[in-house]
């Protein structure tokens, strides 16, 4: 499990490319709300160990609302049945 999640020198998580593996699949989780709340929401999946709140990409404004938008990207080994 603890290497279902690598991070890059940058610190985004990225897939593994080495071709004699599977590839990764790319997770995203997005949240959209008001400053206030995506903050809120930011800290309570930090709070349960979810994410670290510098995982997540900067705050952007969504056009004509007064709300923006993060993602967190994640990968994941495809389960083999």
């Amino acid at each position: 499990m603890a290497q279902e999640f690598l991070s890059d020198s940058n610190g985004f998580d990225r897939p593994n490319s080495d071709g004699g593996e599977p590839q990764r699949e790319r997770i995203e989780f997005l949240i959209i709300g008001t400053r206030e709340g995506v903050m809120a929401e930011i800290r309570k999946f930090y709070a349960m160990g979810f994410a670290q709140p510098d995982e997540w990409s900067r705050l952007t404004p969504v056009p004509n609302t007064d709300q923006v938008m993060t993602i967190l990207v994640r990968y994941r080994w495809p389960r083999i049945y």
